[in-house]
């Protein structure tokens, strides 16, 4: 009986905590987007954007680039310390970023461009770092299974474990054509690879997949005819079993830029992406955010 009043208790009074990512802004959006903890990761007017939470919110992941796109690295902050900045420099010092970090805490999925071999071409990989005791181990690229000579980026896995990413693969090296493939983790390893049927493909650029946890709904983002400017994001929904034809997310959300990066609150209830003006622009990047309630208005 102790036992059960403590716990009472103990919910109780968490009824009234905050997340834990609510210290890096503390003025949460409704249904429209707003810019997400401007003070705290874009105050020197960084190029910011593809962020990631840890699973409690405590830890915010982000990567940096600049005006050309043509360096990332990946910072972290922590909601305690919110003045000191980690780059982590997993693997690359160039260009690491996209960090995706796993419901359990203890992977961490990101994209990395290194120089190639002589006569190869540049293109991009995903890697997968654990934790260890001292923090972050050594980062381990992706098999075969999912990376290729082409490029693949921008990870997203449901609470079971099937992970959403991108590749050309199918596209060779064909500069920002890429398509969205889905795969399952088992036993460590990837297995049943497939690319996601038309209409969530097309012969437009069709990439950075934000998956439900419970794969119920894909947010991507897409150049395909018909948006408001650059890269738009778009939504589709599962429908016992079958994607429904990706609706556009409009203009509150979408504008004559790049709209990509979708992401999630730990607990769901915020959608954050990132605005760029252009591929090359002298404006900085920065990320938003909004309620998921928006989401509804698609259904």
């Amino acid at each position: 009986m102790k036992n059960g009043i403590l716990i009472l208790l103990i919910a109780v009074c968490c009824m009234g905590c905050k997340p834990q990512y609510l210290k890096f802004d503390k003025n949460p959006p409704g249904l429209i987007p707003l810019v997400f903890a401007h003070d705290v990761i874009a105050k020197n007017n960084e190029y910011v954007g593809y962020c990631a939470f840890n699973p409690d919110g405590s830890e915010l992941y982000y990567a940096v680039t600049n005006s050309e796109w043509s360096e990332s690295y990946i910072v972290r902050v922590s909601s305690d310390s919110l003045e000191k900045k980690d780059t982590l420099y997993l693997e690359d010092r160039l260009y690491e970023g996209e960090p995706f970090v796993t419901k359990d805490g203890q992977s961490m999925y990101f994209t990395v461009i290194k120089p190639p071999s002589p006569g190869k071409m540049w293109h991009s990989d995903i890697y997968r770092v654990n934790k260890t005791s001292n923090g972050w181990g050594d980062p381990e690229i992706l098999d075969s299974t999912i990376n290729s000579q082409a490029s693949e980026w921008h990870v997203s896995l449901t609470d079971n474990n099937v992970m959403y990413y991108t590749s050309e693969k199918e596209n060779g090296t064909s500069a920002l054509h890429g398509d969205i493939f889905r795969a399952e983790l088992k036993n460590n390893k990837f297995v049943n690879v497939t690319k996601l049927p038309a209409p969530i493909n097309t012969d437009h650029n069709d990439s950075d997949p934000l998956i439900a946890p419970n794969e119920s709904y894909l947010i991507f983002h897409s150049n395909r005819p018909g948006g408001y400017g650059e890269h738009d994001l778009y939504i589709s929904f599962n429908k016992n079993g079958e994607w429904t034809d990706p609706e556009n997310m409009g203009k509150d959300i979408n504008t004559a830029g790049w709209e990509m990066a979708p992401t999630l609150t730990p607990d769901g209830k915020y959608l954050l992406f990132t605005r760029r003006e252009a591929m090359v622009t002298s404006k900085p990047s920065q990320i938003f955010w909004v309620s998921t309630q928006i989401l509804e208005k698609y259904r």
